[in-house]
């Protein structure tokens, strides 16, 4: 295992983040301060601030301003 070429990153959580039920997020992932994070996503990317992301891969479904 230790030649298997996979190195952990970690994931970063901001404060006051709201992550659903089932939610993977990838390793190196950063979600942002006040981000949610609907049931059954899949994160693959940083979600800014503020934004709630849900799907597979998770999107954005609405930014606040």
């Amino acid at each position: 295992m230790r030649d298997a070429g996979h190195t952990a990153r970690p994931i970063v959580l901001g404060r006051e983040v709201w992550i659903g039920r089932g939610v993977t997020i990838l390793g190196g992932v950063t979600i942002g301060d006040g981000a949610t994070v609907g049931a059954n996503a899949v994160v693959t990317r940083d979600v800014p601030a503020g934004a709630v992301v849900g799907g597979v891969p998770a999107k954005a479904l609405k930014q606040s301003t």
